[in-house]
């Protein structure tokens, strides 16, 4: 049965997680580089502008190719 130790401990993985997850992305569109996400099978780019599209950049046409 979780005690709830178990769950404060989660609940601070989880935290510790989302704060990195958000600094890798803002270092990522800091240098210039797309943050790729999916969403039922389409992958989104999210361009160092801020602008979120589904359209392929220039960089990634060789991994997209079709």
């Amino acid at each position: 049965m979780k005690t709830v130790e178990n769950f404060k401990f989660r609940d601070m993985v989880l935290q510790i997680g989302k704060k990195a997850i958000k600094e890798a992305q803002a270092r990522s569109l800091a240098n210039g580089v797309a943050n790729v996400y999916s969403r039922d099978g389409v992958a989104y780019f999210q361009l160092p502008s801020g602008e979120i599209t589904s359209q392929v950049p220039k960089e990634y046409e060789h991994i997209y190719a079709k």
